[in-house]
């Protein structure tokens, strides 16, 4: 996954939200843009890794990584 368009998303979220001191000027388009660049590579990349579908991996992982998923792992 793209990890600067992840980390500058997040960056530029947490500026807007005023959870941090950030001093650059960020708007709600280019978090937008970064997210979904973010979203883009992730999925190219599984794409390769499971070039026939990948559906049971990422129901796996999304289900351990929900509150519902942690809580009966447990």
């Amino acid at each position: 996954m793209n990890s600067d368009a992840t980390g500058e998303a997040m960056h530029a979220l947490h500026g807007l939200k005023g959870l941090t001191t950030c001093r650059d000027d960020h708007t709600w388009s280019e978090v937008h843009n970064d997210l979904f660049g973010a979203v883009i590579a992730a999925l190219l990349a599984m794409h390769y890794i499971e070039p026939t579908g990948g559906r049971a991996a990422f129901d796996e992982i999304f289900h351990r990584r929900t509150r519902r998923g942690r809580e009966a792992a447990a």
